[in-house]
């Protein structure tokens, strides 16, 4: 493993190196996983009818998020007014130790930092990464209020990706709606497209992806609604009552055990015991 990770640029895959562009600490690609999800009742169609279903998904998102946006309130997103929300609290438990209008030094239960206002920087790297002020920095910003310099409120030094204002330009244009097939104007294309040839696979067509190795294992064995998972468990024969198969595939193994199992019942309950071989 760490002759694997050595070969690639520890920009891709460390924290420590990250570079702060993204304004994001985080390695997950759900954003991918989640659209995936969404259009798996697409995938298998045709390719007019899968752009299509994509389409129209798009199209109420955008108006269910457009929905969303009307009821906050508020300078950042709701999302993001949660997590600051969080990190002030944090705040409040730290000191701060003023070196000039620029630098802080921020000391907390468990830990002490460094905090740049003008660069926008701390120590721990958390405001350098997903550009929201850390806890250290929204310390050092009231602090900045209690000395008389004008910092204003701790969400104006938050980045502009997470301002509510972002988050509608993101969501400005809307998919124009288009007419049906019928009137759709003909290609100029010399060339007919004809379709593929279609071979037919062995079994059932599956429309769940396949699996990374491990991730079933990683998954809840139960959940709400569902049966619970047999794997790894042991199986008790109804017929000879010994472990490992069942009333199908028994043929007498372990009849000898059960035999003395019986044995070893009957003489604790003082009952004579006899000799089966005889």
């Amino acid at each position: 493993m760490y002759d694997w990770l050595n070969e690639i640029p520890f920009t891709a895959w460390s924290r420590a190196y990250f570079s702060g562009r993204a304004k994001c600490d985080m390695l997950l690609n759900n954003i991918c996983e989640v659209f995936n999800r969404q259009i798996v009742g697409a995938r298998d169609k045709p390719i007019i009818t899968c752009l299509e279903f994509i389409r129209e998904y798009m199209t109420k998102r955008i108006v269910n998020v457009k929905k969303l946006q009307a009821k906050c309130m508020g300078p950042l997103t709701p999302h993001a007014t949660e997590v600051f929300d969080e990190i002030k609290k944090q705040a409040a438990e730290m000191s701060v130790l003023m070196v000039d209008s620029d630098k802080y030094q921020v000391t907390g239960p468990r830990s002490q930092c460094v905090v740049n206002v003008k660069n926008k920087t701390c120590a721990c790297r958390k405001w350098d990464l997903t550009g929201m002020p850390c806890k250290h920095a929204v310390a050092a910003i009231w602090d900045m209020s209690r000395n008389s310099i004008d910092a204003g409120i701790p969400e104006e030094w938050v980045d502009e990706v997470y301002w509510l204002s972002t988050w509608k330009k993101f969501y400005y244009n809307v998919i124009e709606p288009i007419n049906g097939p019928e009137m759709w104007t003909p290609s100029e294309c010399p060339t007919t497209l004809i379709p593929p040839k279609h071979h037919t696979q062995v079994g059932r067509p599956k429309n769940k992806r396949k699996k990374a190795y491990g991730e079933k294992e990683l998954e809840q064995e139960f959940d709400k609604g569902s049966k619970m998972n047999r794997k790894g468990s042991s199986i008790k024969c109804g017929k000879c009552g010994n472990m490992g198969h069942n009333v199908r595939s028994c043929k007498g193994q372990g009849a000898e055990q059960s035999i003395a199992s019986q044995e070893s019942h009957t003489a604790t309950q003082g009952a004579p015991v006899y000799n089966l071989d005889e």
